[in-house]
């Protein structure tokens, strides 16, 4: 369960060194906040909203190419 406090501790990181304009720090600090959600117990679902939005988007892609 330490994934959620990395990504939010990562999610603060990223704000505040695109706030300093660094960009090297924002690169890590949100490689390390997607390594966290990748690896929280939240993967799933966010993987679940990923597959729907592909599926939504194919679904209108194919209705609009049917047209």
């Amino acid at each position: 369960m330490i994934a959620l406090p990395l990504f939010l501790l990562a999610g603060g990181f990223t704000w505040l060194f695109w706030r300093a304009d660094m960009r090297a720090g924002v690169l890590i600090a949100a490689l390390v906040c997607g390594y966290a959600l990748a690896t929280s117990p939240l993967s799933n679902a966010i993987d679940g909203i990923g597959t729907g939005i592909g599926a939504a988007v194919s679904s209108a892609n194919d209705s609009a190419a049917s047209k």
